[in-house]
């Protein structure tokens, strides 16, 4: 497998847009930050399509009154929203915010209980239960997407089997077999830090493993750490969860490297299937 630049492996000035997709309203910046400050600097358009940017469903009380559910780590969605417009505005990035709700509240259509009750139950496989999700998920992005002229699809890969990044991912490969070019991130900090993602030993191959794909290409996007750490830096209430603190965001994204650069990764792959038929007809 070849590792090239990504800088001068397309050419930029065919695609209309490069559209990222982000299944929470930090990813794109986390694992894309870099793409989003380089494209910012020529005529290709970036979209970010934020997935899961609903507000958490209400319930009712006994007494009868409504409050919104909350889990833990809970963060005004408002705030959140506030907070992805005004790095996206940074970076001169358009952003489409979808109202699905996060995984943690997702209900089942047939039993209306919630699908993944337990905190470590989102780092699984998508359930029966939310296949329907996934359907209109498609469904959505397809009619947003498939219509933009010419575009490069970017999705993450599912390193640390969150399970909205999985479904995020296996939509995606939905719309590239409707001729939608796509490149696979690298899911940030979950592929530097084990202990945000299901703790086990994960990585890009293994990702597209699960997803049955076959790398052709690992692509490398030097970054400037100070540059990135500051578009991510607009997600305030996000850093104290996912490093720490900025000095512990400056450290994640210096580890990430190529040949002791700091980079972002893309991966270029194709059907394990379409590969075992090459090899059995060779």
């Amino acid at each position: 497998m070849k590792t090239v630049a990504l800088a001068t492996a397309y050419p930029w000035y065919d695609i209309e847009r490069v559209i990222i997709l982000s299944p929470h309203m930090d990813d794109a910046a986390l694992s894309c930050g870099g793409l989003i400050n380089f494209l910012n600097e020529r005529q290709t358009s970036c979209l970010v399509i934020s997935i899961y940017g609903g507000n958490p469903p209400t319930v009712r009380s006994k007494d009868g009154s409504l409050r919104t559910l909350q889990r833990k780590g809970y963060v005004n969605p408002r705030l959140r929203r506030r907070e992805d417009v005004a790095a996206m505005r940074a970076a001169n990035a358009d952003v489409v915010h979808l109202g699905f709700a996060d995984g943690i509240y997702r209900r089942s259509p047939l039993s209306n209980q919630i699908i993944y009750r337990q905190a470590r139950e989102r780092w699984v496989a998508p359930r029966v239960d939310d296949l329907g999700h996934v359907e209109e998920l498609f469904l959505v992005l397809r009619q947003l997407c498939l219509g933009l002229g010419r575009i490069l699809l970017v999705s993450p890969m599912g390193i640390g089997q969150h399970v909205d990044h999985t479904i995020v991912a296996r939509v995606a490969l939905r719309l590239a077999e409707q001729r939608a070019s796509l490149l696979f991130y690298e899911d940030f900090p979950y592929v530097v830090n084990r202990s945000v993602g299901n703790g086990g030993a994960d990585g890009p191959l293994s990702a597209l493993q699960r997803l049955a794909r076959d790398p052709v290409a690992r692509m490398v996007l030097p970054v400037s750490v100070a540059a990135k750490a500051s578009l991510i830096g607009h997600y305030q209430s996000q850093i104290p969860a996912l490093f720490e603190d900025s000095a512990g965001l400056h450290a994640a994204l210096q580890s990430h490297q190529h040949e002791g650069t700091p980079c972002e990764f893309y991966w270029k792959t194709r059907d394990i299937r379409g590969t075992q038929r090459d090899e059995e007809n060779e």
